[in-house]
């Protein structure tokens, strides 16, 4: 018996070891897709944060527009028109950039009608603001290519370098006139966008058509990258999004050929068969990964859709795949993407003849701060989460059940706030409404449920069933001292949970800053007819923890000084920022813990 015992024993860590693999440790993206900001009126939008914190949008509609918004895009300017068409000669697909110097660029594509003439040609121009964009100069001309279609020049974007030369990219069809192909070409400033140089070959696969060419610096300031579009590519048989490179010190005095080890393609097809489609657009974060974002058909008919996908800090293995717009059935065109404030990613896209945006909010960890919320489903600010309307994590982008979920902790619990806007939504089996959380709660890395694993099923009627890993899939299990709070109402339910630390296998909460991990993944269930749809987070599965999103519990002192008068507010780490609930500041800064009524949490403002 006893060697019965060893042996099954031994089976068992066998079982447990081979499950371990490589943590998930890549950005994702979290689109508020609930309330999309439309700019203005047209297609092809860019947009750009200026030195002074103003966000600034351009598109083609009837030449091309410029608007502003001074709340981070919140409401936007009436659009100015500031390159108007002349000479049956429309003004196309425009891209912007401010230099260091604070001189802001808008560069354009003259689009002769039919019937052509000789005096009319496809080209590249570009206007100038030194006044912070409330006048602009007269066109500049940067180059010209043939007088009719098949030969022309397309889409101009931008990249300033350290030492300030201004590039100036774009796709030109005129070095091939008796071709279909094309090649993405330069051009070089070196005042400021009022001179340009000459084309120069970027890239070029022959026999096929490198377009929509966007660049950018990487992080460590010695490589340029550039995301084309490709149609290049054996066995795929569309445009796939591209990227290729050079050194900075090199600077593209070599172009990049078709067979070229500096040809990549930037999202593998194996990972994700959406991975073709045109417009690529490329940027990169504060922390130095990159993100890319493209149009396709792919899932959904003939709708062109809008993808997103995160990439390593050299543009390379592109993953984490979301979709910023809920579009509804309808197409999402000529998209791009900015970052602004601290990291913000916003999506720009053309929705019904508008440029409309949507801001992403990207997330290696979900942040969970000491409190003690009432576990009522309101969600109010006194609750404590981490952010004030218990918003921190939004989701819906792929359902159109728009939803948000945030986090806190004490001695005792963890603690879950989700709210989803969701009419009519149903408790009734066998498809309800409702949403999973998945908690890891040893933070194991597996590609499998473990004994450690656990998911809880919350309905909008506040009904609860929760589950156990065995190492290989789920099985029901009882886990004493859950509480669940709800409130449901036509428009939306909102759901509390506490989870006893002892109920998950823990006596105290898992400090990420002292060694100790515990994952979650998030999942929101919309019923269908006679069928249910999942929201997941980007590249999040629910039998693997190893692709789950750690939670930071971020420390703070359970045993701390409590006010007498529950009014106060008391200042447990001097020489620190305080404010009170209504985020109004009453001294200067603090950042530790905050205590009201009694409470005491972790708060950001």
């Amino acid at each position: 018996m006893r060697k019965t015992n060893l042996l099954l024993l031994l089976g068992l860590c066998l079982n447990m070891a081979a499950a371990t693999v490589a943590r998930y440790t890549g950005t994702r993206i979290f689109w508020d897709s609930r309330s999309p900001v439309a700019i203005m009126g047209g297609g092809y939008g860019r947009l750009i944060e200026l030195q002074d914190g103003r966000l600034l949008a351009c598109c083609e509609s009837g030449g091309i527009k410029v608007s502003f918004s001074t709340n981070k895009g919140n409401s936007w300017s009436s659009p100015t028109l500031i390159a108007p068409n002349s000479n049956n000669t429309p003004n196309c697909v425009p891209d912007l950039i401010q230099l260091a110097d604070g001189t802001i660029i808008v560069g354009y594509n003259p689009r002769p009608s039919q019937p052509y003439t000789e005096d009319r040609r496809f080209g590249i121009r570009v206007r100038r603001s030194t006044d912070k964009g409330r006048t602009w100069s007269n066109e500049i001309f940067v180059y010209d290519a043939d007088s009719v279609f098949e030969n022309g020049c397309w889409e101009p974007s931008f990249l300033e370098l350290p030492d300030g030369e201004l590039q100036l990219y774009f796709a030109d069809e005129s070095p091939y006139t008796t071709s279909g192909e094309q090649q993405i070409s330069i051009c070089r400033s070196f005042d400021g966008g009022l001179t340009w140089s000459a084309p120069q070959r970027v890239s070029f696969r022959s026999g096929y058509r490198d377009g929509m060419p966007v660049p950018v610096l990487l992080s460590d300031k010695k490589n340029i990258v550039v995301a084309i579009e490709d149609n290049g590519w054996s066995g795929v048989g569309d445009f796939v999004p591209t990227t290729v490179r050079t050194s900075l010190s090199n600077n593209w005095k070599t172009y990049v050929s078709g067979s070229s080890s500096l040809r990549n393609r930037s999202v593998n097809h194996s990972y994700c068969p959406v991975a073709k489609g045109g417009a690529p657009y490329l940027r990169v974060l504060p922390n130095g990964e990159t993100v890319l974002s493209h149009q396709s058909t792919y899932g959904e008919g003939d709708n062109m859709k809008m993808y997103v996908y995160v990439g390593n800090k050299q543009a390379k293995d592109f993953k984490a795949m979301s979709r910023p717009f809920y579009q509804g059935g309808k197409g999402c065109w000529w998209n791009s993407l900015a970052v602004i404030d601290t990291g913000i990613v916003v999506a720009v896209g053309g929705l019904d003849g508008k440029i409309s945006m949507v801001k992403g909010y990207p997330m290696k960890q979900f942040q969970v701060p000491y409190a003690t919320p009432q576990i009522d489903g309101r969600l109010t600010s006194a609750d404590g989460y981490y952010h004030s309307s218990a918003r921190q994590v939004p989701m819906g982008n792929e359902t159109g059940s728009f939803s948000y979920f945030d986090f806190a902790y004490d001695l005792n619990n963890l603690y879950l706030a989700c709210i989803v806007f969701r009419s009519g939504a149903t408790s009734e089996q066998p498809n309800p409404d409702g949403v999973n959380l998945y908690i890891e709660s040893k933070g194991a890395s597996t590609d499998r449920p473990l004994a450690s694993a656990y998911r809880f099923t919350i309905l909008p009627d506040g009904s609860l069933s929760t589950s156990k890993g065995n190492g290989t899939d789920w099985v029901s299990t009882e886990l004493s001292g859950v509480q669940v709070g709800n409130t449901l109402s036509t428009s939306n339910y909102r759901l509390e949970v506490a989870i006893p630390w002892t109920s998950i296998g823990l006596s105290t909460a898992p400090i990420m800053s002292q060694g100790q991990n515990i994952s979650v993944n998030l999942e929101v269930l919309t019923s269908g007819d006679g069928t249910q749809l999942v929201e997941r987070i980007p590249d999040a599965q629910p039998q693997k923890p190893s692709t789950w999103v750690l939670l930071n519990i971020i420390e703070a002192d359970p045993t701390g000084i409590r006010s007498s008068n529950p009014n106060d507010n008391v200042n447990l780490n001097n020489n620190r920022d305080v404010y009170n609930l209504s985020g109004q500041r009453v001294s200067q800064n603090f950042q530790g813990i905050l205590v009201q009524n009694g409470k005491k949490s972790l708060r950001r403002w």
